[in-house]
């Protein structure tokens, strides 16, 4: 099997929390639309508050991990985990236009064989009638041929100190039951508490 390299695109509350926690396993790269936010995260500051400074020092410096804002750089990445947020309209409906521009992103690096895998909240049926046909058209790969998909749902409260990402339970599945089984595998790498 290739070597695992996780990309995991949106260094928010949750993202950032995420890669961390993957790259203390798997060479894992941030990306993130903002160079200030970039920035910031190779220089050790979370602004959230989510990632304690020398932790985020600490993991950056023993594992290598890195954040950044140009796409380039997660092209050698085989796992794509989206964790863009998803808010609301006036109207109270889904804003998918962070998702769509990820799915985009990724649709423009991604390879035969590789998994992308949502964490966005978003409403069912939202990624194989949204965000797969994006990634079908742009990487000009076929779905559950070429490359797949996986789900894991975010389950996180910003600024809980108490029910962090590694302490809550996680569910995983995937396109196929091999990447199924290829997710909850990655995920309870890092998490012995996450079930799928």
């Amino acid at each position: 099997m290739e070597k695992t390299k996780i990309g995991v695109f949106g260094l928010g509350y949750v993202g950032l929390p995420l890669a961390l926690e993957f790259a203390k396993v798997f060479p894992t790269i941030g990306y993130d639309i903002s160079q200030q936010r970039v920035s910031e995260i190779n220089s050790g500051v979370d602004r959230t508050l989510e990632v304690d400074s020398e932790v985020l020092q600490s993991i950056s410096s023993d594992s290598g991990f890195k954040a950044a804002c140009n796409s380039d750089d997660l092209r050698e990445c085989n796992i794509y985990i989206v964790t863009v947020p998803t808010p609301i309209d006036k109207s109270n409906r889904p804003d998918l236009t962070p998702l769509i521009s990820a799915s985009k992103i990724i649709g423009g690096i991604l390879s035969r064989g590789d998994i992308v895998i949502y964490e966005s909240t978003v409403y069912p049926g939202a990624t194989e009638e949204d965000c797969v046909p994006i990634l079908e058209a742009v990487s000009g790969l076929t779905f559950n041929q070429d490359f797949f998909c996986g789900y894991s749902p975010e389950r996180i409260n910003p600024g809980d100190k108490i029910h962090t990402i590694t302490k809550i339970k996680k569910v995983t599945s995937g396109s196929t039951p091999a990447t199924a089984d290829r997710v909850d595998g990655l995920y309870k790498k890092n998490y012995h508490s996450w079930h799928s």
